[in-house]
């Protein structure tokens, strides 16, 4: 079965993680990653047109892993951040 844009998109996926598979000089891996939003291909594209497409822009390789991004994003925080308590002064006996 072909992963196509529109079956991503039934799920609530709204863009795609892509890793680069490429060697750097020495021989090391790339490691070198990045998001596509998915808003930009036809929904009839399969991940597999998408990754024979992609070029990384920190080695030039073309050879790349595309994922759907499954991850969902955090809420905004509405904490007042870090308040310092009141001190309390204790009353003397005189």
């Amino acid at each position: 079965m072909t992963v196509t844009i529109a079956h991503i998109r039934s799920h609530g996926v709204r863009q795609l993680l892509v890793y680069c598979r490429g060697r750097c000089e020495g021989d090391w891996p790339c490691h070198h990653e990045g998001t596509l939003q998915i808003e930009r291909f036809s929904l009839t594209a399969t991940l597999a047109e998408i990754e024979h497409r992609c070029r990384c822009t920190a080695c030039g390789w073309r050879k790349a892993d595309v994922r759907p991004d499954y991850s969902k994003p955090l809420p905004p925080r509405t904490s007042v951040g870090w308040m310092k308590p009141k001190r309390t002064r204790k009353k003397r006996d005189k």
